[in-house]
């Protein structure tokens, strides 16, 4: 299933954003025949390890899929399978004008596949690495924390796209409503005006801090109070800085990284560092998965209210899509769009059942 679901991935992010089909006169496999690179364009690092990075996992998933020791036959026809999707993706490719297929993604995407199937290999050769992870899993996680690591997996996604403030979600409904202008008599929910603006000074710091804390509170809420909290807090905060930044890492000039992150980091510190050391001292505590929830179930509702009162937020352009690794990343920009913008939605659902406690749905 996992293998299914990933490949899914890999043909949307080969073929988006699925317009402009058109017919050239050229054959679906003539690149095949042509150079290794093709015209007006050069070889890039990124590139490469993109697409062999992007095969490893589906060649990793689909050798652990079959359940069993596998054999010489089952590994070899992973590979084949790697190198079929591949190649039909890059052969749908010459229909797309924003893609250019070529006989070097076709090599590094089966390059990736036969690195997955050595990992799937050595996996299942050490019998000790699956049991001794298991235990590791049911020590530190709770029995529903899949649905928990489901949500924060949509978060890590919705934050990708640039957006005001930094990690703030469904801004769409906040965007429903309008700023008060100097003439208007009403506000939001009648708050004075003066207030209001007030409010508005301080809100995308308040907005950064709750939606962090609830993010982080989702992930610690999904582990025991044994478990090694602190360090996982540690890891959920490095990867949240490391995927908000990836905008600047992967589009500006790397002249420009330091000027870029210092002027982040000014604008987005105090909300980050509030949450940092609550989130920090609460990982030091005894505190039980669903009072965890509950405290990001809090912060949830005070951020989503603020970015509803306050609908001077806004949502970038993502600009030209660009090609190669570019092209990969605006899409999955793209799709954070879409899912930050239902993900407060979720999350209340998703933070109101973690709230009660595990063991009303034990028999």
């Amino acid at each position: 299933m996992f293998a299914s679901l990933y490949a899914c991935v890999v043909i949307h992010l080969s073929l988006f954003p699925y317009s402009d089909w058109r017919h050239i006169g050229i054959g679906p496999f003539e690149f095949l025949f042509g150079p290794w690179i093709p015209v007006h364009q050069k070889v890039l690092w990124t590139d490469v390890f993109i697409n062999i990075g992007g095969y490893i996992p589906l060649g990793f998933l689909m050798l652990l899929g079959l359940n069993r020791q596998p054999r010489t036959f089952d590994k070899i026809l992973v590979v084949l399978v790697c190198a079929l999707v591949s190649l039909a993706l890059e052969s749908m490719q010459t229909f797309l004008p924003s893609r250019v297929p070529s006989k070097m993604d076709l090599a590094t995407n089966t390059i990736g596949g036969v690195l997955g199937v050595l990992a799937g290999i050595y996996v299942t050769a050490h019998h000790r690495i699956a049991p001794l992870l298991n235990r590791r899993i049911e020590h530190w996680l709770i029995q529903r924390a899949w649905i928990g690591m489901g949500l924060l997996s949509l978060w890590f996604l919705s934050i990708l796209p640039p957006q005001n403030p930094t990690f703030s979600t469904g801004l769409w409904l906040g965007n429903l409503l309008e700023i008060p202008g100097p003439l208007q008599h009403s506000t939001p929910f009648g708050i004075p005006l003066e207030v209001l603006l007030k409010i508005e000074t301080i809100a995308p710091t308040f907005i950064n801090y709750c939606f962090l804390m609830c993010a982080w509170m989702i992930g610690l809420a999904q582990t025991q109070a044994g478990s090694p909290r602190t360090r996982l807090l540690i890891v959920l905060i490095a990867l949240t800085l490391l995927i908000r930044l990836l905008d600047y890492l992967v589009l500006a000039p790397m002249s420009a990284w330091t000027y870029l992150g210092q002027r982040w980091f000014e604008a987005n510190s105090l909300g980050v560092l509030i949450a940092f050391v609550v989130a920090l001292t609460i990982s030091m505590m005894q505190v039980l998965p669903h009072h965890m929830a509950r405290i990001g179930l809090l912060h949830l509702l005070g951020g989503w209210l603020i970015t509803l009162l306050l609908p001077g937020v806004y949502d970038p352009d993502l600009g030209n899509p660009g090609s190669g690794i570019l092209a990969i990343f605006r899409s999955l920009q793209e799709a954070g769009r879409w899912v930050s913008e239902l993900w407060p939605i979720l999350a209340l659902t998703v933070l109101t059942f973690l709230s009660l406690p595990e063991r009303r749905f034990r028999r």
